[in-house]
């Protein structure tokens, strides 16, 4: 491959001038402090998921005795170990926090002179980079990466021509989370229909009938996970979904592994239309994520982690989408989930059909569904432009980092 004027391959750790993680005093939790950030705290778009009120602190003076892991602008965080290994966080403007350190699940890196951190970030986050870390990846239930995942070659363009990159990434990415922000503000209009017409489910004010979601509940089917590859899938394979298809309340059919041609594929089961797909694996804020499929998907199977959940006839798939995804219901899915810090929490299928909900009457159930549908117009068109803008970004860090994006 030939490479532009003046870029170079280089190894990456020569030109890190900071690689640290952080640490928490023994003890339990307390209620203020300095924020102490791990893995749950970094969200799958380079940046944060950060909620005041769901914070673990360190104290002060442990604080201002720390000698690594203290985090300031322009900083990269990496999830070192568990089931979100390798995912980046940068450290912007936009950072939410005055003061901030990490814990012993995440690496801190900071970059020398010749290497602009935020171009590093993008790297990272590139399928590219993302492999180059996973490179390292030791251990079995909860495994992770060493200080050695830097040691690999990067193909790395002089300081100006970084920063002009930069600059078309942070443009094309801005572009991207403006269309996010747009469906966002459909989801909250029927947020607000919903409780409009029902009610907080937490409090009932409407007096509701109650009952579990087992007694709603017609058929759940669990799927099978297969080992694939992180690539896009030609027209005649199959590939097995990952949560993170379910993760944002709406269906993602571009996040799957190719299962290929060799593996006997033990338990067929896909994503037909009218299914509620149910997250029962991931952590422990995401346990319960839910979305509606609009159509058949025969070559995307479900894994084990992700149920498909059919009802019987005095509840609409709509309704229960949207109550299932109501935060009240939410954190009990989270309080009934079993699991350990760094790995993914499970909730089992009789702590899924104990939990309680209202059951409106299912004449009220179909009016909101009808304006469900309404909306789902739309925003299927801004989905579909959304995917095309992240099909773009994709292609532009693809180009950037090959030296192709100013040929």
């Amino acid at each position: 491959m030939k490479l532009p004027k003046e870029w170079k391959e280089v190894n990456l750790k020569e030109y890190i001038l900071t690689l640290e993680s952080g640490k928490r005093p023994k003890g339990g939790a307390i209620d203020n402090g300095v924020p102490s950030l791990g893995g749950e705290h970094i969200n799958n778009t380079g940046g944060f998921n950060i909620q005041i009120d769901k914070l673990k602190y360190v104290p002060r003076e442990f604080f201002k005795k720390m000698k690594s892991g203290v985090v300031k602008k322009n900083d990269i965080l990496i999830v070192k170990d568990g089931a979100t290994t390798g995912k980046i966080a940068f450290v912007d403007n936009n950072f939410n926090l005055k003061e901030a350190c990490i814990n012993e699940h995440l690496f801190l890196i900071r970059t020398n002179e010749r290497l602009n951190n935020k171009f590093l970030s993008y790297y990272l986050r590139s399928n590219t980079g993302r492999k180059k870390i996973l490179e390292d990846f030791r251990g079995a239930t909860v495994g992770g990466i060493s200080k050695n995942f830097i040691d690999f070659n990067i193909l790395l363009p002089p300081l100006e021509t970084q920063k002009k990159i930069v600059k078309v990434l942070e443009k094309a990415e801005e572009t991207l989370e403006k269309r996010k922000e747009s469906i966002n503000l459909l989801d909250k209009l029927v947020k607000s229909r919903f409780i409009g017409m029902f009610g907080d489910p937490s409090s009932n004010p409407k007096g509701w009938n109650k009952d579990t979601i087992g007694s709603v509940v017609k058929s759940i089917t669990a799927g099978w996970s297969a080992n694939g590859e992180a690539r896009e899938k030609r027209e005649d394979e199959k590939a097995v979904l990952k949560v993170s298809a379910v993760t944002q309340g709406y269906f993602k059919a571009d996040e799957y592994k190719v299962i290929g041609d060799d593996v006997e594929i033990k338990k067929y089961v896909f994503p037909e239309k009218g299914d509620l797909l149910f997250s029962r694996a991931n952590t422990r804020e995401m346990v319960g994520a839910t979305c509606i499929i609009h159509k058949d998907y025969p070559d995307l199977l479900l894994p084990d982690k992700l149920w498909k959940v059919s009802f019987v006839e005095r509840v609409n798939v709509f309704y229960m989408k949207y109550i299932l995804s109501e935060p009240s219901i939410r954190a009990e899915f989270s309080a009934k989930s079993t699991g350990t810090s760094g790995s993914m929490y499970n909730v089992s299928m009789d702590k899924f059909k104990s939990i309680e909900i209202t059951i409106p009457p299912i004449e009220l159930q179909n009016q909101f569904a009808d304006f469900v549908n309404q909306v789902d117009k739309l925003k299927f068109e801004m989905e579909k432009s959304l995917k095309e803008l992240e099909d773009n970004f994709k292609s532009l860090m693809q180009k950037a980092f090959k030296g192709e994006l100013f040929n």
